[in-house]
């Protein structure tokens, strides 16, 4: 452990281990909410109103904007106390310090020190913790999303995974993370071993070195980003601002030309202030911020009953804007849990294949293969038993869905070891044969957990029957192979995988050796060793059924024109095969893929070619890529231009299919996670063949967790607003570089994606670009709706104000209040529209399909109001405004003619605005749909006409109008 000086050094320099975020006070916030440029708008705006004796209006927005200030207090103070809830552990610990284990608080725990998982028990992992004994089951559902739990093991010394730990990293690479467990994750399972940290006591632990505390882990980079969040850069927003602007230069020369005009009035200076200060709050209205925002607060909470959470909400309208949707295969266009169709083994007489064995029965009576050295069998149900992840949590196997599926197609039992009786390198696990059976018991001695950058997970197993210990390994096909003695290989071995996964279906291969070598030794046998020379054994067929949803959700997104890629870990031919049969690929279409060859100036080495048989020198820029066609139709393409020709130049029935293919554009492209690798370091700055991919291809096979990530990166820089489907376990990393990132999982909100569904399909992708269209919209039609109102008081005002008169407190009141706030209120309430349609609602306002709305808009109503003004004087009982004392313009009365006029006329307008603004499809549902809205809208059109044609006295007398004939 570490010395009391080294822990006080290491105290100061990464300080305490615990992210704690300082929650400010009510007061805190209120000096800050009050600094906003809104509200102090709003302040200097309310003091004008006054001095004008605008009381009642100016009250009410005062009332108003408290009200709105209070809730957005009390809404950030319990967002700070419920992130603080999250952010914020503290627990007890047992340390090893100073050559003895000691209980210390969590929050004084540092880099490096040791740490006894086994003696307290965890609610939460309180910092980064590297497992250094033991093994742990945790639920990362809180990062990831994720609800499967996680097992984890120990680090071994002289891993080459300790090369890839980053600490400067936010998170760590998939070959580190097994060994982590992440800060804010919650324990499930502990499970202990012999450790070598014993001072004389307890000697049977659980030990975990501290990595990164605090701010520096994972879940404190999270929390950063919370706090902290990464603008989104929205046309929308940066327009909206650039109009006001314009606006309040609108506002600053009606301020100049109505002072002049004032003063040619013989007005007073102080009137003249505030008139002219008074027309800037008119065409800049406080209320525009919030009308804009409150379309996302409705699509947001929409979303949330559909099952579909968001923790940033300003992402709803970029997805208005998405052109490509990039989903992960397993578990989100297919099935999680795959049926297992059966076990395809091999004879260890001739090393060809048997006939498919469909059940556990048939299977176990079956020796698929034997040792180059040995006669001894191996059995390919002693690895379907063994060679899995899985672990038992109160009696239940947790682990992944396909691993369950191939344990219960045996009928073996699990049953793990007691903690003291774990050895150094995992957890003691025991598969039991179903009885009666003429099989024994297996033990498990070691496992090499599934790792996504060798495409394989392996065990060490021993029959209680025999001393013989065994190796047996399961990952994809074309791995296997090379890891496979030649001589067991069959001949048909390509045939008959090719086979199955043109048919849609998933394989894995099956592989083993026997292991002559004491129980010791094989414990601390290397994974290399334990993982070469094997023998085939068969392959495992897994049925890839599609969820009911996908392809009805894929043909969706292709009607609305939004490009739909798959992109997966699975084998290149399985994924087209899902493909065409989810419609992502038509059945027309061909389909190529690639493989890597030397080029004529770059040599073979044995050591350069690929588990596909290919060449996969990622640091050899001269190698040259050859496209066939899945069916091999004696088509290939151009390795430049990706353009279809002849594999065979005399084949002329080729040449004319390849011609023709060419016209079409018939022809779709399915690359593999190393082609990828290769193209993306070498031809990604300069080659337009890698443009050329980015747009053409539909499926990325084989591709790492980072791979895709680089996917959505390199579709972002092609100007592509990208989003991305998939679960929060090995796709974090693509859900948070994603424009749209969207997580399936049972969980109800994670720091991994903006938006988590509980839906278990796609469906939620389109629900989600429904919202996101209807939000953005919505938020233009508002914005327009505005625009347009501060246009029409200002056109009023300006005309009144030529007369030294203006609108009354009533009249404003009415108008502010009662038609502008409920018209806006219920045109963000609009529901999002059926279908997609193929074109995507603007993003700017500078589009000209809006600019010539909005500005259209204006001169019309600005025209109709001076036609009617012009109109109003040219009557002869018409009576212009005059002061009520002689010589004093500042006596000049509100009410008059001109007023009455102008005030009936504009309350009409903000009425039919909101009507052509609200108009639906082909973002939002019709108009008639909108119960609220047409109530609100007949509502008012009753009370206007009502006042127009069959005035009440005493109405009339609040608003401040007069009798005209």
């Amino acid at each position: 452990g570490l010395c009391c000086a080294t822990v006080d050094t290491r105290a100061r320099l990464f300080g305490k281990s615990v992210i704690d975020i300082q929650e400010k006070s009510y007061l805190q916030l209120l000096w800050e909410e009050a600094l906003n440029p809104l509200y102090i708008f709003q302040v200097a705006s309310i003091a004008i109103w006054c001095s004008e004796e605008y009381y009642y209006y100016a009250a009410t927005i005062f009332v108003i904007s408290a009200v709105s200030i209070a809730s957005t207090l009390v809404s950030t103070k319990q967002t700070a106390r419920k992130l603080r809830a999250m952010s914020v552990y503290v627990c007890p610990t047992c340390v090893l310090r100073d050559g003895s284990w000691v209980d210390v608080d969590s929050s004084e725990l540092v880099p490096g020190d040791i740490v006894d998982l086994s003696k307290h028990s965890f609610d939460r992992v309180p910092c980064e913790l590297v497992l250094v004994e033991g093994s742990c089951i945790v639920d990362e559902s809180m990062l990831t999303g994720e609800s499967i739990p996680e097992n984890k093991v120990a680090i071994e010394a002289g891993d080459a995974a300790l090369e890839a730990i980053d600490m400067a990293a936010h998170t760590f690479q998939p070959t580190i993370s097994r060994h982590i467990l992440f800060a804010g994750t919650q324990i499930i399972r502990v499970r202990t071993t012999s450790s070598t940290y014993s001072s004389g006591g307890q000697d049977i632990r659980a030990t975990a070195m501290v990595l990164r505390t605090g701010f520096c882990t994972t879940k404190g980079t999270l929390v950063r980003s919370i706090l902290f969040p990464h603008p989104t850069h929205f046309r929308f927003y940066r327009d909206a601002l650039r109009f006001v602007w314009v606006m309040a230069a609108m506002a600053a020369i009606g301020f100049v030309v109505n002072t002049i005009n004032l003063h040619r009035l013989g007005v007073s200076a102080s009137e003249i202030a505030k008139k002219a200060l008074d027309i800037i709050t008119v065409i800049v209205p406080p209320a525009l911020p919030a009308s804009m925002s409150i379309g996302m607060v409705f699509a947001a909470r929409r979303l949330r009953k559909e099952g579909i959470f968001c923790i940033s909400p300003s992402r709803i309208n970029v997805a208005s804007m998405v052109s490509v949707v990039v989903c992960d295969k397993t578990g989100t266009l297919t099935e999680e849990g795959l049926d297992l169709l059966g076990v395809h083994p091999t004879s260890h007489h001739d090393w060809s294949f048997l006939d498919m064995c469909k059940s556990a029965g048939a299977l176990e009576a079956v020796t698929t293969a034997s040792s180059a050295k040995s006669t001894a069998k191996l059995a390919a149900i002693d690895a379907l038993a063994t060679c899995h992840s899985l672990n038992l949590v109160d009696g239940v196997m947790v682990g992944d869905p396909l691993e369950i599926k191939m344990v219960e197609f045996v009928g073996w039992r699990i049953v793990e070891g007691s903690a003291g009786s774990a050895h150094p390198y995992g957890v003691s696990v025991t598969a039991w044969p179903p009885q009666p059976s003429n099989l024994n018991a297996i033990d498990v001695i070691r496992r090499f957990e599934f790792a996504p950058e060798l495409c394989r997970a392996s065990v060490i197993a021993s029959r209680h029957d025999a001393q013989q210990l065994a190796a047996y390994v399961k990952g994809a096909p074309e791995v296997i192979r090379e890891l496979c003695l030649p001589e067991s290989i069959p001949v048909d071995f390509g045939q008959v995988c090719d086979g199955y996964m043109q048919n849609g279906y998933r394989v894995l291969a099956l592989a083993g050796k026997l292991l002559d070598m004491p129980l010791d030794v094989a414990r601390s046998l290397k994974r290399a060793e334990a993982e070469c020379e094997l023998a085939f054994m068969g392959f495992l067929v897994f049925e890839n059924r599609l969820k009911p949803a996908t392809a009805q959700v894929l043909q969706e997104l292709c009607d609305a024109k939004v490009r739909a890629i798959m992109c997966t870990g699975d084998n290149p031919l399985t994924a087209v095969s899902v493909a065409r049969e989810c419609s992502l690929i038509a059945p027309e279409m061909a389909v190529f893929v690639p493989r890597m060859c030397p080029s004529e100036r770059q040599p073979l080495s044995p050591e350069s070619t690929n588990a596909n048989g290919g060449y996969n020198n990622l640091f050899a820029p001269l190698a040259k890529l050859v496209w066939t066609e899945s069916s091999e139709s004696g088509i290939c393409l151009d390795p430049v231009s990706l353009a279809p020709m002849p594999v065979d130049p005399c084949d002329l029935d080729a040449a004319e299919r390849a011609q023709n293919m060419l016209q079409t554009g018939l022809y779709h492209l399915a690359i593999t996670g190393s082609v990828f690798e290769y193209l993306e370091r070498y031809h990604s700055q300069t080659a337009a063949t890698w443009i050329h991919i980015l747009k053409r291809a539909v499926v990325y096979a084989r591709m790492s967790p980072e791979q895709k990530a680089l996917l959505i990166e390199h579709l972002q820089r092609l100007g592509c607003i990208v989003g991305f489907c998939g679960d929060g376990a090995n796709d974090c990393a693509a859900l948070k570089t994603a424009d749209i990132g969207l997580s399936l999982s049972e969980a109800e909100a994670s720091v991994a994606a903006p938006f988590t569904s509980r839906i278990a399909d796609i469906s939620s992708v389109i629900r989600l670009l429904k919202e996101g269209r209807c939000s953005i919209a919505t938020s233009f039609a508002c914005f327009k709706y505005m625009a347009l109102y501060s246009m029409i008081q200002f056109t009023t005002c300006c005309i009144l104000y030529g007369y030294d008169v203006n609108l009354t407190n009533g009249q404003y009141l009415f108008i502010d209040l009662f038609t502008i706030l409920s018209v806006a209120v219920c045109i963000d309430r609009f529901k999002p529209f059926e279908r997609l349609v193929p074109k995507r609602p603007p993003d700017s306002l500078m589009s000209k399909e809006v600019l010539t709305s909005l500005l259209g808009h204006i001169v019309l109503v600005s025209s109709f109001q001076v036609a009617v003004f012009l109109i109003t004087t040219a009557q002869p009982w018409y009576q212009p405004p005059r002061p009520a004392v002689a010589n004093d313009p500042d006596s000049t009365p509100k009410e008059g003619d001109l007023n009455t006029s102008m005030y009936l006329f504009s309350a009409f307008q903000y009425l039919f605005m909101g009507v052509v603004f609200g108009i639906g499809p082909p973002y939002r549902q019709p108009m008639h749909r909108n119960y609220l809205f047409l109530l609100v809208v007949s509502v008012l059109l009753a009370f206007d006409l009502g006042v127009l044609l069959a005035p009440v006295p005493g109405l009339r007398s609040m608003l401040g109008l007069v009798d005209i004939p």
